[in-house]
């Protein structure tokens, strides 16, 4: 910027601080003013929404059970209180104060509050334990780099190359689980196509069909990024030996979180655990068909409210069915539920994250001080000035390292 054009840019500034109306308002207080949402004032503010969202909600799992439930239990009640004889709904009703009175002994919430939290534990591990191959790009970045010239090239092979092979192992491990990246890759062709692979790496790999994840070759591109890196420092490209170590122990790391993921989905939650639970939940809500009816008031002693709807037993049939729903949900993450892990979402995000941070597409910003440069007590608050100077160019060549 010349001297002319930092003294127009000056006057400009003047300009608008003297115009500004004095009821105008600055950015930060605009951000204040938030227009009224009438779908917050019909369903609640904050918390209260979650109540009446419809996906991956209580609602969307439980409405047919509900609904049929519910149908049983008015027919059962009409067919008692209309149908049946005076000595049949005697004997109806004993048989109905015998299924509320056993029904009472049964540990529903202890048996489904332990499996609950087992597989709601296993659904968050096997999350967290999907590798991340950011670090293993950034240490490529840092440490293959090499001389400048061919072998600066050189290195830039490498770090996209491995890069490639750990999104590779990626795939071929997490495609035996998940139901989503089978569908995307259900062929080693359709990787080819990504690029992802190529035709004579595949042949090395094989066809990977078996539906074994302990079968299958998804560590042999690991197996050659090792490979590569041992060549790599052989070649001078990699010149720290720590920080050689410290990228083959990140690799190792990377399949260990891989192998963990597939030991986590090959030995699920037992099945006698499972089938217990589900038996106890449906025995005691068909014993509460006949057990939770109202019973018509005769003498003293009955019953007095009557009621056709079982109301608390609804709201009953929502806790513990919804419980129930939850595990059934979490139980496979890799499945196509709404709660089921996004992979293809994911590994799209690794693939453009890890190469961009081992490419040299662009160079980083020039390095220049900061605004907070030698204030003892630096304060970050919203300086809407900033962006006009920015705006207008305006570089403060003063602030420059050169």
């Amino acid at each position: 910027m010349t001297k002319c054009d930092k003294t127009l840019f000056q006057s400009l500034k003047i300009l608008l601080k003297v115009t500004k109306m004095p009821d105008q308002k600055t950015t930060s207080e605009k951000k204040l003013v938030k227009k009224p949402n009438y779908a917050d004032i019909l369903c609640g503010m904050g918390e209260s929404r979650v109540m009446f969202r419809w996906r991956s909600s209580l609602w969307k799992l439980l409405w047919q059970e509900l609904l049929a439930y519910t149908a049983t239990f008015i027919l059962i009640s009409m067919v008692y209180r209309y149908t049946l004889t005076m000595e049949q709904q005697v004997q109806l009703e004993k048989l109905i104060r015998w299924c509320r009175h056993q029904s009472t002994g049964l540990p529903i919430t202890f048996l489904l509050g332990f499996y609950v939290s087992l597989v709601v534990k296993r659904w968050w591990e096997q999350y967290c334990k999907l590798p991340w191959p950011d670090t293993i790009a950034i240490f490529l970045k840092g440490l293959v780099v090499g001389p400048p010239g061919e072998k600066r090239v050189m290195a830039r092979v490498v770090r996209r190359t491995i890069i490639r092979y750990c999104i590779l192992a990626y795939i071929l491990c997490i495609r035996q689980l998940s139901v989503r990246l089978k569908k995307r890759f259900p062929t080693m062709h359709e990787l080819i196509k990504t690029g992802i692979v190529r035709a004579d790496e595949m042949v090395r790999i094989g066809d990977e069909e078996s539906v074994n994840v302990f079968a299958s070759n998804w560590w042999m591109p690991l197996k050659w990024a090792i490979e590569i890196l041992q060549k790599a420092q052989r070649d001078g490209l990699v010149t720290n030996a720590p920080g050689y170590s410290h990228m083959l122990g990140r690799i190792s790391e990377y399949r260990a979180g891989l192998s963990e993921v597939a030991t986590y989905v090959h030995l699920p939650v037992p099945l006698v655990y499972t089938q217990v639970v589900h038996l106890a939940v449906y025995v005691y809500f068909a014993v509460s068909l006949i057990g939770e009816q109202w019973v018509i008031w005769r003498q003293p002693g009955d019953e007095e409210v009557d009621l056709y709807y079982p109301i608390f037993m609804t709201v009953r049939f929502l806790f513990i069915f919804g419980w129930l729903r939850v595990a059934e949900t979490l139980y496979n993450p890799f499945g196509e539920d709404d709660e089921d892990f996004e992979l293809n979402e994911l590994l799209n995000r690794h693939f453009k994250v890890a190469m961009t941070i081992v490419d040299e597409n662009e160079e980083h910003p020039e390095l220049k001080k900061d605004i907070f440069w030698n204030q003892a007590d630096p304060e970050l608050i919203e300086n809407p000035e900033m962006d006009i100077e920015e705006g207008f160019g305006d570089d403060k060549e003063d602030f420059v390292f050169k």
